[in-house]
């Protein structure tokens, strides 16, 4: 019969195993953060100077809001091809990984609700409606990764996803000016998007080392 403090010791390596993630997981995802915070976040930036009535051409803002995104999909497009193949048969991976991929989906699912709601009504305050939303889904994905792994530090950026919603919602509820709200939200995804995404990059590069 076997011995239960050796059956114990087992169950709970078999457990850390399911639970682990390889540094080149690590090192993947806080890439794709890192270039997500950056692109948008430099974008909100951007656009937070533009909104203030400074005279650009009219290409300048064509600019500004289509290449974030174009650099965005070659990166993540680059970062798939790489790792095509590789494993992630973790359960802690693949649960993560469905969060954060499930928040791209509903950050599309209402990139084109709000659109067209705005186009419709000829309303901007609709449109701003969804950078909010952004914040909340991050909060959540933040959280679940949060619950998953059991890091203080994801559940502060969780946090700071939550608060960033309320803040914006409170702004543009009591009409503030449109060029503070994307200066948070800017700050907001530099500071808890690429911020961690960056963390991310550098551990899984070190366990990889």
């Amino acid at each position: 019969m076997k011995d239960p403090t050796e059956s114990a010791r087992d169950d709970l390596a078999f457990v850390r195993a399911l639970m682990s993630e390889s540094g080149q997981v690590q090192d993947s995802l806080g890439q794709a953060l890192l270039w997500a915070g950056a692109c948008y976040g430099v974008q909100c930036l951007i656009q937070s100077w533009l909104s203030t009535g400074v005279p650009v051409p009219v290409a300048v803002h064509l600019v500004v809001g289509i290449l974030p995104t174009v650099i965005f999909l070659v990166a993540i497009i680059r970062i798939t091809v790489r790792d095509k193949g590789m494993s992630k048969h973790s359960v802690g991976t693949r649960a993560i990984n469905a969060a954060f991929g499930g928040g791209g989906l509903a950050a599309l699912s209402t990139a084109l609700i709000f659109g067209f709601l705005a186009f419709r009504t000829q309303n901007m305050g609709t449109w701003l409606l969804h950078p909010i939303m952004i914040c909340v889904v991050q909060g959540t994905i933040w959280y679940i990764a949060h619950a998953v792994r059991r890091r203080g530090w994801y559940g502060l950026v969780s946090a700071g996803w939550f608060l960033c919603s309320l803040v914006l919602a409170g702004l543009l509820g009591m009409g503030g000016p449109i060029p503070l709200f994307l200066l948070i939200l800017g700050a907001a995804m530099l500071g808890l998007l690429a911020l961690p995404g960056y963390f991310l990059m550098r551990a899984g590069q070190r366990e990889t080392a």
